[in-house]
């Protein structure tokens, strides 16, 4: 198991790099080459759990929250992203392109596709795209045609029981 998390880091490495954003948002994941939809552009790894939900924290479960080595946690929020998450073999979330992205592009995920109710960008969103929510605000607040939600791009936890998002 080592092996396979030194060889996601060296991946990590040679796909992106953390940046400095140039705006509010701070510093950010940019891409190093090209990506086709469906390839893996960051391998989430867990640097440690968190006893309860932090601004950083990604949440796994309902009660699992976790702090992702860098570069995930560097990862910026948007409402319109270019990246989605998937269940790996590490226990935590791969970052896969769901367009295509070219070199030097800041890569972004939805928060809200692992959060039930989102703490990080609870207030002011700072994505600026068009379609922007106004605040991540969490699964619980996107619309079933959400199209994260209608493409099944989210955290397998959320389609449980505990979910009450119909109600």
């Amino acid at each position: 198991m080592t092996d396979d998390v030194g060889c996601a880091r060296r991946l990590n490495a040679r796909n992106v790099s953390v940046l400095d954003t140039g705006d509010d948002r701070g510093r950010g994941v940019f891409t190093a080459r090209d990506f086709l939809p469906g390839e893996v552009v960051i391998i989430g790894l867990i640097d440690r759990l968190e006893r309860i939900r932090t601004t950083n924290s990604i949440q796994l479960n309902w009660n699992v929250h976790a702090l992702f080595e860098k570069p995930a946690v560097i990862a910026n929020h948007s409402c319109d992203p270019n990246l989605a998450i998937v269940p790996n073999r590490f226990g935590a979330y791969d970052f896969i392109a769901i367009q295509e992205i070219y070199s030097d592009v800041e890569v972004t995920w939805d928060y809200a596709t692992s959060e039930f109710e989102c703490i990080g960008i609870s207030v002011v969103c700072l994505c600026s795209a068009a379609n922007c929510r106004g605040a991540a605000g969490g699964f619980s607040k996107l619309p079933p045609d959400h199209p994260m939600v209608a493409l099944r791009f989210y955290a397998p936890y959320l389609e449980t029981p505990n979910n009450f998002r119909g109600k």
